[in-house]
């Protein structure tokens, strides 16, 4: 229980001192010293909130702060690195030794130090009884939405995995790995609650912390990947015809803070940075090679006219050699921020209902949303007009949409079954169990109830 003390302690102080005034402009709490002082009242509760949200983007390269843009992207077929490096040249040969500390820091251990934190919150709220009904079941719904992010994400970057939903910490140290399947009800359940709990409306100024539309935007995608069709078109169909939301129609202008099409955004941790993407993929000069450079793979999959490789991408040219770089965030470093990383956007829900309908045999509608997309794009409508041929479609308007987000690639090609074909054709070591990344070797020795992914 002392324990659960210091770690709420620090999750109010931290989210206060960093960036408080951020969301909800509260100073830091100096009594707070235990569970119940924290959420004694509702500014003290927000601030454990916000120390949540915080921690999203303190880590750079972290599975929340830009870690799944690259280290999946090397994996995929969207990125290299352009020089070798024992850092990313794992993730680019998909060789990743089961001792690599990217996977056991960036990905796995900040995620689980961040879901206790959460489940530090959530036991926090629900035990409360002097908090405001509102901002006690807002608040609920915000710590749901960010519990079942990470999971979504450690389960499609490993499989089953440890399910972790207390602050225990004796059984939370011993605990098995849960089945994909029980994993993913978790994150479903958490995500439905949260749709009921949480406000239309944004909680504060901006699109930074969690409303309904998000939950249920991110609803969408796991259902997508269930193959729950019809619920999957719903949920996009409620996001869509929410009115908050629309595409932006220059695409140069997508990836700003606030954007029409941003749905979710996640603020830096101070106002000192904009996005670990933009750090990272923009080169420091136009004369020297980009750290990352996009594949052919990628590069070839843009059409004629599509305005995404004119806006989204860049090109230095280094000893005579072409090297494209992504380029949707526009600024590697500034003293003021314009940018903030957007974790969801409305072309993704065109996308995800697009497939939906698809699969459930509305073709013209699946071709309607596809269009969408495509027009922003300035690229004709699609002659695509059989199923299978609108699923071809679907992938590469995906891949061009949605290239160095979030993993979008690099699970895409997981969840449809073509990793193997895809990645098999341009990656001469490529092998089946590589589609699953390592269990950290370290937390196998931490934990005996663990087990290793097959191949490693």
């Amino acid at each position: 229980m002392k324990f659960r003390f210091i770690i709420l302690l620090l999750i109010a102080i931290a989210g206060c001192f960093a960036a408080c005034k951020k969301f909800v402009d509260i100073e830091p709490a100096p009594e707070l010293i235990n569970s119940e002082k924290v959420f004694a009242n509702d500014a003290t509760a927000l601030s454990a909130m916000n120390g949540i949200y915080i921690k999203l983007r303190s880590f750079s390269l972290s599975l929340t702060n830009g870690g799944l843009s690259i280290y999946t992207g090397l994996s995929a077929d969207e990125i290299y690195n352009t020089a070798s490096s024992s850092l990313y040249d794992p993730f680019f040969k998909d060789s990743i030794p089961v001792d690599n500390n990217t996977i056991h820091r960036n990905f796995w251990t900040e995620s689980y130090a961040n879901i206790y934190k959460v489940n530090a919150v959530l036991e926090g709220l629900q035990q409360s009884t002097l908090l405001t009904d509102s901002v006690k079941t807002g608040l609920l719904g915000e710590a749901k939405f960010i519990r079942s992010l990470y999971y979504f994400y450690l389960v499609n970057l490993f499989g089953d995995v440890p399910l972790v939903t207390s602050t225990d910490y004796e059984l939370n140290q011993s605990m098995p790995r849960s089945p994909v399947a029980q994993v993913y009800q978790q994150i479903t359940t958490d995500l439905e609650e949260a749709e009921r709990q949480l406000p239309t409306a944004y909680p504060s100024a901006g699109k930074v912390r969690v409303n309904r539309w998000a939950a249920t935007a991110l609803l969408a995608r796991v259902y997508l990947y269930q193959k729950a069709w019809q619920r999957a078109e719903e949920k996009a169909s409620a996001v869509i015809g929410s009115g908050l939301y629309t595409l932006v129609a220059n695409p140069a202008n997508v990836f700003v803070k606030n954007s029409s099409e941003t749905i979710l955004e996640i603020a830096p941790q101070n106002e000192s940075g904009n996005t670990a993407e933009g750090a990272n993929f923009i080169p420091s000069s136009a004369t020297v090679r980009p750290p990352f450079a996009l594949t052919n793979s990628l590069l070839n999959r843009f059409a004629a006219g599509d305005q995404r490789k004119a806006s989204w991408t860049k090109v230095n040219l280094v000893g005579g050699i072409p090297y494209h770089y992504p380029f949707k965030y526009k600024v590697k470093s500034s003293p003021s921020v314009t940018e903030y990383n957007i974790l969801l956007r409305l072309a993704e829900q065109y996308m995800i209902r697009a497939e939906a309908r698809t699969y459930h045999g509305n073709l013209s509608g699946a071709v309607s949303d596809l269009n969408v997309v495509r027009s922003r794009a300035s690229l004709p409508a699609t002659n695509a007009s059989t199923q299978p041929t609108i699923l071809q479609v679907i992938e590469e308007e995906r891949a061009v949409e949605l290239f160095s987000e979030w993993g979008h690639r690099w699970l895409d090609l997981k969840r449809t079954g073509r990793i193997d074909q895809v990645l098999g054709a341009i990656k001469p070591s490529w092998r089946s169990t590589a589609a699953l990344y390592p269990i950290p070797f370290a937390q196998l020795q931490l934990n005996v109830f663990l087990t290793q992914n097959p191949g490693y």
